[in-house]
């Protein structure tokens, strides 16, 4: 009767787990928590409480879901050990918030296979079942090369056998290794750069040599991980150069995109909106958001961005429905950080002409 009491009592605290936290901490886990929606971020453990409560919506969503990477080992532990990794997908409500059905439905059925013991091996079955889930995803390739290199310097381990190699071609562009460079060697370069000024410097000058496989590839690493401020700068200062737009200018503006709360990167943003192209006016609000928050900028960037993307289609040819419009102003506004200021600038009545048709055209307003 003992045994049946305590194994009940057991499976009445296991059933009391609410939020992936508990579920972790219930299992003497450690653990990060990393945005993998729009760029690598990592979301501090009392944010992320505060979220999985709903008692704050998710910061960084896309397609209406929060995009997560929970990264965790066994407390007990010893030595290094690879920590385990689940790539969890889960729909945010109207407010914003993670829906907490998706949230409960994924702890029941790692419950289900593993009980608390979340860091246990598991079987070929178990895994069969979990990978089932459909809370979980696939990250693109970029992104898991980007979390890797972040966590093996948070975790202070070496880097991939590929950072010689891509250190050595991104100092030397001239020489012709560059197309042997593993893609989590860039990364790993990416999220070292703050060891040492040499080789920041030498991309801020080597920039515009790089081909442009190499040159994208670079841009894209270095959007992930929070570069020096001298090398964001060097680069958001190239972008000035760029009267056109183009794949350069795109790169280069993308390889800041860490920083885009910087003066430097708000610069180089209100250059490209004065004449951007559609890639542009994607990039912005996907990967550099925060440079449209209110500042103290010399211009009102989110004012600008929307005139120049409600006057978009104008620009390339005559359309009644603007589908750019409406899909990336339908984006900032489910960012928190964005939103109460766009409701409010879109709701001044001294709007331009082109972004007050837009908006009407939007909301389904007749003009």
């Amino acid at each position: 009767m003992a045994t049946s009491f305590s194994k009940m009592m057991r499976d009445a605290s296991l059933m009391a787990i609410l939020t992936l936290s508990q579920l972790l901490d219930a299992g003497q886990s450690e653990f990060y928590i990393y945005d993998l929606g729009r760029r690598l971020q990592a979301i501090e453990t009392s944010e992320f409480n505060a979220i999985e409560a709903q008692q704050a919506p998710y910061p960084f969503p896309l397609q209406g879901h929060a995009w997560l990477a929970i990264v965790f080992w066994s407390q007990a532990a010893e030595g290094a050990t690879e920590p385990f990794l689940w790539f969890l997908k889960f729909p945010l409500d109207e407010r914003g918030l993670l829906d907490l059905q998706a949230q409960q439905g994924f702890i029941t059925q790692v419950l289900t296979l593993l009980g608390n013991k979340v860091t246990g091996a598991l079987n070929e079955e178990q895994r069969q079942q979990l990978q089932q889930s459909p809370y979980l995803f696939t990250p693109a390739e970029e992104k898991r090369a980007a979390l890797h290199a972040r966590l093996t310097k948070r975790l202070e381990q070496p880097p991939s056998v590929h950072y010689e190699t891509a250190e050595s071609a991104l100092a030397q562009p001239e020489a012709p290794q560059w197309q042997q460079i593993g893609l989590q060697g860039l990364h790993d370069v990416a999220a070292r750069l703050h060891a040492g000024q040499r080789l920041s410097a030498q991309i801020a000058d080597n920039f515009h040599s790089y081909p442009q496989p190499l040159q994208r590839a670079l841009a894209i690493a270095l959007e992930h991980q929070s570069s020096p401020q001298p090398l964001t700068d060097a680069l958001a200062k190239r972008v000035l150069s760029e009267a056109q737009p183009g794949e350069q200018r795109l790169n280069l503006l993308r390889s800041c995109a860490s920083a885009s709360h910087t003066e430097a990167v708000r610069d180089a943003v209100a250059h490209c909106l004065g004449n951007p192209d559609q890639d542009e006016l994607v990039l912005i609000p996907a990967r550099m958001w925060s440079a449209l928050q209110p500042g103290n900028e010399k211009v009102n960037l989110l004012e600008l961005y929307m005139l120049r993307l409600a006057e978009y289609p104008a620009m390339q040819a005559e359309r009644q429905n603007n589908q750019l419009f409406a899909a990336l102003t339908a984006d900032l506004l489910r960012l928190p950080a964005i939103r109460p200021h766009l409701l409010s600038l879109l709701r001044r009545h001294d709007l331009p002409l082109p972004l007050q048709r837009a908006w009407r055209q939007f909301t389904g307003v007749s003009s």
